[in-house]
């Protein structure tokens, strides 16, 4: 499928932390600004280079540090994640998934729906893909 997002040599460990992030906005955000030393600023900054297309590596470990420093016991980079979704049968032609937009996130949902819910960091419908 072409798409005119490359991940740019992003590491699966970046886009699994994306993913994180992206599952976990509004906690993070919560977290940061009731206990964050720097408030919600390593957040928007990895906003900021998610954004703009720029290397993700030094803002996901400051926002990984600033979690543990908020009293986050596993940060961006301490949780545990599958790769496969479980029950899903890739021999079934009709089995769709819905992935980031510009494949900087591992993050997948199933469509339930008719319309594609937008992706909650750039705002782009998220990508349909067929399994």
């Amino acid at each position: 499928m072409s798409d005119q997002y490359d991940d740019g040599g992003r590491d699966a460990e970046s886009r699994e932390g994306v993913a994180y992030v992206c599952d976990q906005l509004e906690q993070i955000r919560g977290a940061l600004a009731t206990t964050g030393a720097e408030g919600v600023t390593p957040l928007e900054r990895l906003l900021a280079a998610l954004r703009a297309g720029e290397d993700l590596t030094a803002p996901l470990d400051a926002l990984h540090e600033a979690l543990l420093a908020a009293g986050d016991a596993a940060g961006v980079h301490g949780r545990a994640r599958g790769r496969d979704p479980i029950g899903v049968n890739p021999a079934l032609p009709d089995e769709w998934v819905l992935l980031c937009p510009t494949r900087q996130c591992s993050r997948f949902g199933w469509p339930d729906g008719l319309e594609e819910p937008d992706c909650r960091i750039s705002g782009r419908p998220l990508r349909r893909e067929r399994l």
